[in-house]
């Protein structure tokens, strides 16, 4: 488009494209009034007439939908023009800052102001400019990771060709870092087992993938935690595929190898000398295919130093590779052949233009080099004494010192540091006499010896180190006073707890204290009231079971006296040692028992087989309740598992039985409401006499009621004997209500019971109430 977009030229919104034909019209009218003053304007007169001749034009345009909607169309591609330009623009002044290795503040703000852009947008744009270079840094980095470790000389030279800090590079390597070849002893890291490689790279050629990266699709600089992460959802999302083919198979093998070697950082660098071992190989494939004959033709040369820059190699890097790969497999490189016509010219042009211009050079570079460098220094003491922070400047004079060759200005620089160091360390020193006293007068010795301990192992002025063990004597001597008043006035009225605690702390805090033999005769004045303390201790912790309590407190006394008391002491430890033990080892037992879930049957064979071995454990009661809990849950269980069996069997009745509350069916032709499971389910005991199932009755509360009752011999007969029947639950006979007293040697209660053999043929059959039974409850609603 020559002319200029009208959506711009107007100040019209563009994203959203501004539609409103009033809004329109009134920016082109607001535009006529402006242009119209500046009609005479001395430069802008001409452009703004050719503004209002264009008037008609884009009334026109701006009015018609189908050309506005073109318009708004083009004025996004203007913006995008200009944005492109702008950020071409912005990256080159950031190519320039960044050339000293780093880009300060001043230099964000100063940018934004000449763009007329956010701060916010100039950092977006440096973080990006970054990113690129260290994903350069990556690449050069992992190349050299072939051979298992990096020198520091290498971590050095990518330093300086990325214009960047070592300590930055150095926290992006993954592996090993050594001095030099010399130090590499065991540090060699081997790669990837060759089978492992090998199933990689196969099913890797299957899905079109380079990498284990590029198949998670990040970088090689990710964080282990990430790499996790993405393999973890990949294996999630192929396992939930209902595609299974060769590329879903292979995908689904390569998640689980992603899981296993980025699963630590040992396997991870393994695989990465893998890769950089296997970039090497084909670069070294590529020269062995390109030396026809042993010979490497000219054409080839340079594509193969592409190659290698690929990889991560600089130019020179790619050169001399190719050169030493050549040399070792008695390659020969042609050179080009307008090269071999130059050679002999170019060589004699370079002597004379060197013999001509050599001095010249060499001194206008030397006067002209030494004044840049003054200049540089100069600028540099200024920001440095415009630093409060003395740290600050130290850093910034040490990284001048660092990136400087030696001479008079790196010397100064030096001798500043040194200065600064100096002040620093006194005015450290000030502070710290200062804090010092206020504890003092504080009398809170013990943190001012800390404090003057901490100074000494820090400090390396010999004046300065004898102050302070000038000091740190007279404050022990103030802190013994003090700490032996305080054991003079507890030994006077404290408890024999805390005599002991302040006795044995005055031992430790002064080994050498004037007052120590006055301390010992304290100590061991206490020594009954001490014992009683402790047995009155014990007494409680014994209580409650807390053995570890005792055993410390025995310990205690007999490290601190031998005595008879301590002899007394000293036959109880077994005892508390084999109490401990036990605990432990129940400990162990629960959490064993505990991991096998609802496994309860397994749980209980844990404790029994425990008993088995130990039935004299002290743990025994506990081991007992133990059993108790487990039988309990067991019999939940089971009970559970057959409410469910009989659940399965009452929907088979076609409707006839059906479960109305937890625990109660109510028999749908009758009416009437029975006990779901019968007492040989429910008890323990699978007989009964009749007295206790009319007990068992009285106290059952199946479903929340309490009226339940016997059941009539005809009541358990219509559920067993006339289809659909109600299920079995394996019990023979079933009290009922119905008894009678009879004599037959002594007088004897005789009840109707229905039975069956086989569970299928039911009768109504008397027995003495003393006999075995069993008790469907029965209740009307």
């Amino acid at each position: 488009m020559q002319r200029e977009n009208y959506y711009i030229l107007l100040d019209l919104s563009i994203d959203p494209p501004e539609n409103d034909p009033d809004v329109i019209e009134t920016a082109i009218l607001q535009k006529k009034a402006e242009w119209s003053r500046l009609r005479n304007h001395p430069s802008k007169g001409l452009q703004v007439q050719k503004f209002i001749n264009m008037i008609p034009d884009i009334q026109q345009v701006m009015h018609d939908e189908a050309l506005r909607k073109q318009e708004a169309a083009a004025a996004v591609e203007v913006l995008e023009e200009g944005k492109e330009s702008k950020i071409s623009e912005i990256d080159s002044h950031i190519d320039i800052l960044m050339g000293k290795g780093y880009i300060a503040k001043d230099d964000i703000i100063r940018l934004a102001e000449i763009h007329g852009l956010e701060q916010s947008d100039i950092q977006a744009r440096i973080d990006a400019k970054k990113s690129g270079q260290f994903n350069r840094i990556d690449q050069q980095i992992n190349l050299r990771m072939g051979k298992g470790y990096l020198t520091e000389a290498e971590l050095s030279k990518i330093a300086r060709q990325n214009s960047m800090e070592p300590e930055e590079i150095r926290n992006r390597v993954r592996c090993p870092i050594v001095k030099d070849e010399k130090d590499v002893g065991d540090l060699k890291i081997r790669p990837l087992d060759k089978s492992i490689e090998k199933a990689i790279n196969d099913n890797l050629k299957i899905i079109g993938k380079l990498s284990l990266y590029d198949f998670l699709g990040t970088a090689e600089n990710s964080g282990l935690d990430i790499l996790q992460e993405k393999a973890g959802k990949k294996k999630k999302d192929l396992a939930a595929s209902a595609k299974k083919d060769a590329v879903v198979t292979a995908s689904n093998t390569l998640a689980g190898h992603c899981l296993t070697i980025f699963k630590n950082n040992d396997t991870r660098i393994a695989y990465d000398v893998s890769l950089a071992m296997a970039k090497l190989a084909a670069l070294d494939s590529d020269i062995n295919v390109a030396a026809a004959n042993k010979k490497i033709r000219h054409e080839y040369v340079d594509l193969l130093i592409r190659k290698a820059m690929s990889f991560g190699m600089d130019r020179q890097e790619a050169t001399d590779y190719l050169r030493d790969y050549c040399l070792k497999k008695k390659y020969r490189i042609e050179i080009k052949p307008e090269k071999k016509r130059m050679v002999l010219i170019g060589a004699a042009t370079a002597v004379v233009v060197a013999v001509v211009l050599i001095f010249g050079v060499v001194m206008f570079s030397s006067i002209h080099k030494k004044n840049s460098l003054i200049a540089e220094y100069d600028l540099l003491i200024k920001t440095v004494d415009t630093q409060t922070d003395l740290e600050k400047k130290i850093q910034i004079l040490e990284k001048y010192i660092k990136t400087h060759a030696p001479g008079e200005l790196v010397t100064d620089a030096g001798k500043r540091v040194s200065g600064l160091q100096r002040d620093i360390s006194e005015d450290r020193f000030n502070r710290m006499l200062k804090e010092a006293d206020a504890l003092l007068k504080a009398t809170d010795y013990r943190s001012a010896l800390v404090l003057y301990n901490k100074e000494l192992a820090s400090t390396t002025d010999a004046g300065d180190q004898k102050t302070i063990k000038d000091l740190i004597q007279k404050t022990l001597a103030l802190s013994e006073q003090k700490d032996f008043e305080q054991v003079t006035a507890v030994s006077l009225n404290g408890e024999p707890d805390q005599k002991m605690n302040l006795f044995q702390q005055y031992l430790v805090d002064h080994p050498n204290g004037k007052n120590i033999d006055k301390v010992k005769g304290l100590i061991n004045e206490i020594s009954g009231e001490y014992f009683i303390f402790v047995n009155k201790q014990m007494e409680a912790f014994d209580q409650s079971e807390k053995w570890e309590e005792s055993y410390n407190l025995c310990r205690a006394y007999i490290g601190i006296y031998d005595n008879s008391n301590a002899d007394r002491l000293k036959q109880l430890m077994p005892h508390y040692e084999e109490r401990i033990r036990d605990e432990k080892i129940l400990t162990g037992l629960i959490q064993k028992a505990d991991a096998l879930g609802t496994d309860y049957a397994s749980a209980l064979q844990v404790f029994k087989d425990f008993l088995m071995a130990y039935p004299d454990t002290t743990v025994n009661e506990k081991i007992q309740k133990e059993i108790a809990r487990l039988n309990t849950l067991l019999s939940a269980q089971s009970l559970e598992k057959a409410a469910q069996d009989m659940r399965i069997h009452l929907a088979k009745t076609g409707g006839r039985f059906v479960e109305r509350a937890n625990g109660v069916v109510v028999d749908t032709r009758t009416g009437l409401m029975w006990e779901m499971m019968d007492s040989s389910i429910t008890q323990t005991s699978q007989c009964l006499t009749y007295d206790e199932g009319k007990k068992y009755i009285k106290d059952l509360r199946a479903g929340g009621f309490t009226d339940w009752r016997l059941p009539t011999p005809d009541e358990l007969t219509g559920i067993y004997m006339i289809a659909p029947v109600f299920p079995s639950t394996g019990a023979k006979s079933y009290w009922t209500s119905v008894n009678f007293t009879g004599y037959s040697d002594g007088w004897h209660v005789m009840v109707d019971t229905v039975s069956s053999d086989d569970s299928v043929h039911w009768e109504t059959v008397k027995k003495d109430s003393l006999e075995c039974g069993a008790v469907r409850a029965v209740r009307k609603p």
